[in-house]
């Protein structure tokens, strides 16, 4: 062969070769592109507890309305506190499914007190039982023979309570009150015992008493040990070793007291695992979930003081998040089985007069971040078309926020239209349909108008707690009238050396069984939020809390938030009654649909064979069913407390 033909041959070998590179360039492009819808729709597919239609779940006042009451509440409305203290149990008795008459004796006097055979359980809500009069008597006669009584607030000492003292576990009694400044349940009495749980605003809210050797204390304070050397103890403060709750069998029956002196909302896990010492066994509908939310995640690059990522790894906030924050929340997500549930801003500009909002055209932070966050199993909500609140006019925020309030319904509906709109568009599989409220921030106009105008939003996802403002949407977990999920956060952030957020991370385990958590990616751009500290100690607050829910509840369920919404839709409707019998408990659920989880304890006997569904031992006498049926029988063994 000629030269000429060799190069000729060479020239023509390379024209293929160059055609085959930008080949190859296209193949890869696509394959990326196939990798991406590929991975949005098999998110859609990993989704494991769907939701059920709107008709089918019911809020939880309307699920127990009409059921015969087991439980009788005696408040005294005209003694200090007993009002906001009844509403706190209240709350927790309507989502334990415990039907229960009330009798105030501050307006129905104490005679209006009813036979006590017909209830199982009796709550005292007063911190002086003088008002009771000679009904105290009945009432622990009543507990003799086979009742169950709890005192619910801390008991003032009087004449009347001396009386009855021992039938408490009540050795001696003084005037004085003790500091509770922590709690430290028993290890065997709830999930996350054995630990000291810190108050944020400790003051004396307990009543000095030593108890009988009878007693059986489930709470106190902590490091002195239990009163007297018999006595057990399931919680107590963290110093002194005060007793907070404890219980005592009585004749037949069985009193409980708490002496916590704290009802604050963040308490009600411990109340609630007071109320389940009643009984020969306590049955009560749980969540079963654990949901991490990334507030504005996906967004356009967030924008702020960037002074601290750059004093700790020399990169751009843009890099920061793709080279570190990004990898680091996978591994996360890796090692505690975690699927986030992003919520999508897309934009963050402050326009709220718009009826046809502009379309963010720059999506590849959209598409990158929020494609990766569906290939690992998660899910992407709404969080706004911008991050100004679903407020109107008649929303001030003074000097709190520098938000603007939305022109008039129109444009606040349209914003929401546009970013679902937008969500379609880039990431057409995402399905979302939580709603997260900046800054948890929902006006009561705006919440009534997502019911009626933008039926695509399911859920609302805002916060558990007030800030001592009337600004949050505050929230119940629960099915609203309209049919929306409200799904509460209970914690947020690193929480680095935050007591009161684990304090609300363990009682929400035992009230409801439940965790959920959020973090922004602006967090590291606010001192308030951690900048200072840096992402690494952040971080570290962050693994500490995920290692601390795992060793407390390692078999949690980890949900994306449309499928803790259907979690809360059938926890919601559920009722759950427990008729016990020498040899099995017999639990029967109402308005039962495909699955639903409950707490046990079981307080006489011991749990064998169930039926109707699975049986998981938590800690102590306290269990895990998940019901398959609306009957579940479980055998019953000798064993047990009592």
């Amino acid at each position: 062969m000629s030269l000429v033909h060799r190069v000729r041959d060479h020239a023509g070998r390379f024209r293929w070769m160059g055609l085959l590179v930008v080949w190859a360039v296209f193949i890869a492009m696509a394959a990326v592109l196939l990798i991406e819808r590929a991975g949005v729709q098999y998110s859609s597919g990993q989704h494991k507890l769907g939701m059920l239609a709107a008709n089918d779940a019911v809020p939880a006042s309307s699920a127990i309305f009409g059921q015969k009451p087991t439980c009788l509440v005696i408040s005294d409305s005209d003694q200090d506190g007993v009002d906001d203290v009844k509403d706190q149990f209240d709350q927790i008795l309507l989502d334990m499914k415990i039907a229960h008459r009330d009798v105030d004796i501050a307006t129905d006097g104490a005679d209006a007190i009813p036979s006590l055979t017909a209830f199982d359980r009796v709550i005292v809500l007063m911190p002086s039982l003088d008002g009771l009069g000679t009904h105290l008597t009945d009432l622990m006669s009543w507990v003799n023979a086979g009742g169950s009584l709890m005192l619910g607030m801390t008991p003032e000492n009087s004449g009347y309570l001396q009386a009855v003292a021992p039938k408490f576990g009540i050795d001696t009694v003084g005037y004085e009150y003790t500091t509770a400044e922590s709690i430290v349940p028993s290890k065997d009495f709830m999930i996350g015992g054995g630990q000291r749980y810190e108050f944020s605003d400790p003051f004396k809210s307990s009543l000095l008493v030593s108890l009988r050797e009878t007693a059986r204390v489930w709470a106190k304070t902590g490091d002195a040990g239990s009163p007297r050397e018999t006595a057990r103890v399931w919680a107590k403060t963290g110093d002194a070793g005060s007793p907070l709750i404890w219980s005592n069998d009585c004749g037949s029956g069985r009193t409980v007291v708490c002496n916590i002196g704290i009802y604050d909302k963040v308490m009600r896990g411990f109340y609630a695992s007071a109320i389940s010492l009643l009984g020969d066994a306590t049955a009560y509908p749980v969540i079963n979930s654990a949901v991490f939310y990334l507030d504005d995640f996906p967004s356009p690059v967030p924008s702020g003081d960037g002074t601290y990522i750059k004093r700790d790894y020399g990169l751009s906030i843009a890099d920061f998040y793709a080279k570190v924050w990004w990898p680091d929340l996978q591994k996360l997500a890796q090692k505690y089985g975690i699927r986030y549930t992003g919520a999508m801003i897309e934009n963050y500009e402050d326009v709220v007069n718009q009826t046809e909002p502009a379309r963010q055209p720059d999506t590849t932070q959209f598409r990158y971040f929020g494609g990766m966050l569906l290939q690992m199993g998660g899910e992407l909500g709404f969080h706004g078309y911008n991050h100004q609140p679903l407020a109107l006019w008649d929303t001030d925020y003074g000097t709190l926020y520098d938000y603007k309030t939305w022109k008039n319904k129109e444009t606040l509906v349209a914003s929401l239209n546009e970013l679902i709109a937008f969500q379609d568009e880039v990431l057409p599989n995402a399905h979302g349909s939580v709603y997260v409220p900046p800054s948890n921030i929902l006006s009561a106009r705006a919440r009534k108008l997502i019911g009626t105008d933008v039926p695509r939003i399911k859920t609302i996802a805002s916060t558990y707690f007030d800030d001592g403002t009337d600004l949050p949407y505050v929230q119940e977990f629960g099915v609203a009238s309209d049919g929306i999920v409200e799904q509460p956060r209970i914690v947020s952030g690193g929480m680095v050396d935050d007591s009161y957020m684990r304090l609300a991370a363990v009682s929400e385990l035992n009230m409801h069984y439940v965790s959920t958590h959020f973090m922004h990616p602006d967090d590291l751009l606010d001192p308030d939020r951690g900048a200072k500290e840096g992402w690494e100690v952040y971080k570290g607050g962050l693994t500490d809390y995920l290692d601390w829910l795992t060793k407390s509840a390692p078999d949690l369920r980890r949900q994306t938030g449309s499928e803790c919404s259907g979690a809360i839709q059938r926890f919601s409707s559920v009722t759950v009654s427990v008729d016990t019998s020498a040899d099995a408990w017999t639990l029967s659920l109402g308005n039962f649909h495909d699955e639903a989880w409950l707490m046990f304890r079981a307080n006489s006997g011991e749990p064998g064979a169930v039926t109707g569904g699975e049986i998981a031992h938590l800690t102590g006498d306290l269990y895990l069913v998940k019901a398959t049926d609306k009957t579940v029988a479980i055998a019953r063994k000798e064993g047990g407390d009592k």
